[in-house]
């Protein structure tokens, strides 16, 4: 027989106890447990009785420090906190005053907020949220509780964190009037009346429960910072007992390990996170703020897992989407400054929407446009728009014009533009991009703002409602654009881009940008042609990795000296071939800054026409080849588009030769004799020979 001694035994007291002999087996009295271990032979015996012993020694020590509690004492506690939890809310709600929809609102979102801090504790494997309403309830039953470090505790933690996770979640029903079964006295009147003759049992009710301290109820739980709540003039003194505590160690720690289970921690600064702890308390501009400073640390929308930042696509997306988000900001946040993110109303974002929808296409732009609030603004334009109507109405009265279809169209031609469709769904998406990325991230429950979407039918039908502005090819008013001043002498120096970047458009194909961050390194030669390398490199960008291509320089455009222009350029050590051009202040892209200049020079000069801007020259280059009946490889090369079959993607690594892009670039008319060239002395006509031979100048 192999001995299991009792771990509460002293060693020493063991040969102490009665001992009976019985061949090899021995059986010890006591405390002790014996069982046969099922062998004559003396070293296995040994052997299985040391690991034994061994085993029962940590087995016995297991019950000393950690089993403290028994399995009925156990379930009493957790049963009674249980109970305790359902019943207070109970009596709570059976006596609560009426209150108002917004504090059922607020209560609904304390609890839920409340989930979240318990489902926190399961993620983090942290459970001493539930270490004080433990102790209460122990003390109240008079059960001594586990070493908080002892196995047991954690155990008993765990299962009381679940207690308390399904009795919230047991209060948001009853909140709302779900109940698991039907009220006791309605139970006792159905099984009367199922059962006559029987004597109903008197139901226990609320009024036998003992009386629930408010203030002992309360210190079940601590506040989160999740919880938020709108007061309102009238509602402050009900409020200041449930306004939320300043934000813990714990509760803070909590938030950080939440952004970075999101991967965005690292790249929450100070103010940000501070917007952060605020949860649903935050303001729309706090939103904002955050969506702006992680969307710029190269964040995507996968907001519900963990991400990567990358700093180049952050900085893509400040040149593409800032500009339009710090627009939104503004709108939004002047509509519901004094509004909590959670509690923005449905009326008030609606009424938002039908404000920016009536918002001017030129809002900020000079003191016509200005206002002291968006509201304001779309007031002065209207009055001012009915009061020009109104005008002409009466001017063309006086006039003798009596066909009222006529009048209303010269009444419409006083109508000042709006925001374009796409603008208009842009800032309005953009708060719900702003809320959708707070709830995913788990900062808020619910996101006011995603009635802030639109479906492809609704965008289709705003679309329908305002003119149609597909972009079009230049058509002979490029011949009134090219007797402006600029191509008639009267360009500013060599390098002047108002020149050079309309024709590389015109003739090249290549994108306002592509143009505009042209270096004299990107002029290179293959099979003695010029062309031009559109890339991607530190400091430039291009739209897609299709776009990055090499385009043979047009014939015009080396008759007007732009082979010089680079040549001149590498020699002045310039990284630019049009160094005039600056770099936009929000955007960072040369674009920025060009567009607006050019369009100015259009307006001023009377070769402004709308729809008929800078892009449309690329357009017009991509119309020039369909007539030209243009390979479609050779048109997407030159393009910059995105390859269309296998053929092209897969098997063209050599890619198409230059000599055979520049044949189809060469079918592209164009008569230089149209134009003066910035510099002197040109242009100068081609070589001929068997056809286009481009002599490259020596820079000697």
């Amino acid at each position: 027989m192999c001995v299991l001694r009792n771990a509460n035994l002293p060693s020493e007291e063991i040969p102490n106890l009665h001992k009976v002999k019985r061949g090899i087996q021995t059986v010890v009295a006591g405390s002790s447990v014996c069982f046969p271990l099922k062998t004559h032979a003396f070293p296995e015996a040994a052997a299985l009785a040391r690991k034994l012993s061994a085993l029962s020694d940590q087995i016995f020590l297991y019950a000393v420090t950690t089993m403290s509690l028994s399995l009925q004492d156990t379930r009493t506690l957790l049963t009674a906190f249980a109970r305790f939890e359902i019943e207070a809310d109970d009596r709570e709600r059976a006596l609560a005053d009426p209150r108002s929809p917004q504090l059922a609102q607020a209560a609904l979102e304390r609890e839920a907020a409340r989930q979240a801090v318990l489902r926190q504790a399961f993620f983090q494997h942290d459970y001493s949220v539930v270490r004080e309403p433990l102790r209460h309830v122990a003390n109240h039953l008079g059960i001594k509780l586990p070493d908080a470090a002892s196995e047991q505790a954690r155990l008993l933690a765990y299962e009381a964190t679940r207690v308390m996770l399904d009795a919230s979640q047991e209060k948001v029903r009853r909140d709302q009037g779900e109940f698991p079964g039907p009220s006791p006295y309605f139970s006792s009147v159905i099984a009367e009346q199922s059962n006559p003759g029987t004597n109903a049992q008197t139901p226990t009710t609320m009024t036998s429960i003992a009386p629930t301290n408010k203030e002992e109820a309360m210190k079940l739980f601590p506040r989160s910072w999740f919880a938020s709540i709108k007061e309102s003039p009238l509602q402050t003194e009900v409020l200041e007992e449930h306004a939320p505590a300043p934000s813990t160690p714990a509760q803070e720690e909590g938030l950080h390990a939440l952004l970075r289970s999101r991967g965005v921690l690292q790249s929450c600064s100070p103010e940000v996170l501070a917007a952060l702890k605020k949860g649903g308390a935050m303001e729309v501009s706090d939103g904002f703020l955050v969506y702006t400073a992680l969307k710029s640390a190269g964040f995507g929308d996968e907001w519900q897992r963990h991400q990567k930042p990358d700093k180049a696509v952050g900085d893509k997306w400040q040149k593409s989407s800032l500009s339009s988000v710090r627009t939104a900001s503004k709108i939004w946040a002047e509509e519901f400054r004094a509004t909590e993110f959670t509690q923005a109303s449905p009326d008030d974002i609606e009424s938002t929407i039908e404000m920016i929808r009536r918002l001017s296409k030129y809002h900020g732009k000079g003191r016509k446009y200005t206002a002291k609030s968006y509201r304001a603004l779309n007031a002065k334009v209207d009055k001012r728009e009915a009061a020009a109507m109104d005008a002409a109405e009466r001017e063309a009265r006086r006039n003798g014009i009596t066909n009222e279809a006529e009048i209303r169209d010269l009444r419409m031609a006083k109508a000042e533009p709006r925001l374009r469709v796409n603008t208009f769904v842009r800032l309005v998406r953009s708060v719900n991009r702003v809320g959708t990325m707070l709830k995913k991230l788990g900062v808020i429950e619910v996101n006011p703002f995603d009635i802030c979407s639109f479906t492809n039918r609704e965008e289709k039908a705003l679309k329908a409602t305002e003119a149609l502005l597909e972009r079009e090819p230049w058509d002979d008013r490029f011949d009134e654009f090219l007797a402006s001043p600029v191509f008639q002498g009267k360009a500013n120096g060599d390098a002047d881009p108002l020149f050079w970047m309309p024709l590389i458009a015109a003739l090249m194909g290549l994108r306002s940008e592509e143009a505009a961050q042209l270096g004299p390194m990107d002029v290179q030669w293959d099979s003695k042609v010029a062309y031009v390398i559109v890339r991607q490199e530190l400091g430039d960008s291009v739209k897609s990795a299709n776009a990055t291509r090499k385009v043979p320089v047009h014939p015009a455009l080396i008759e007007l000296g732009f082979l010089e222009l680079a040549e001149r350029a590498k020699k002045n050590g310039q990284r630019r071939l049009f160094p005039s051009l600056k770099r936009g202040a929000n955007k960072g892209t040369y674009t920025e800054n060009f567009t607006k200049t050019f369009g100015y020079y259009r307006r001023t000069n009377d070769v402004y026409w709308h729809g008929l801007d800078f892009h449309a020259l690329r357009t017009t280059f991509h119309h020039r080849l369909l007539d030209a009946s243009c390979p479609g490889a050779h048109r997407r090369k030159l393009m910059g588009h995105e390859p269309l079959d296998e053929g092209e993607k897969s098997y063209a690594q050599k890619g198409i030769s230059m000599p055979s892009l520049l044949k189809e670039v060469g079918k592209v008319p164009f008569d230089t004799a149209r134009v003066r060239s910035p510099l002197a002395d040109y242009p100068k006509a081609l070589h001929e020979g068997n056809g286009l031979r481009l002599v490259h100048r020596s820079a000697s």
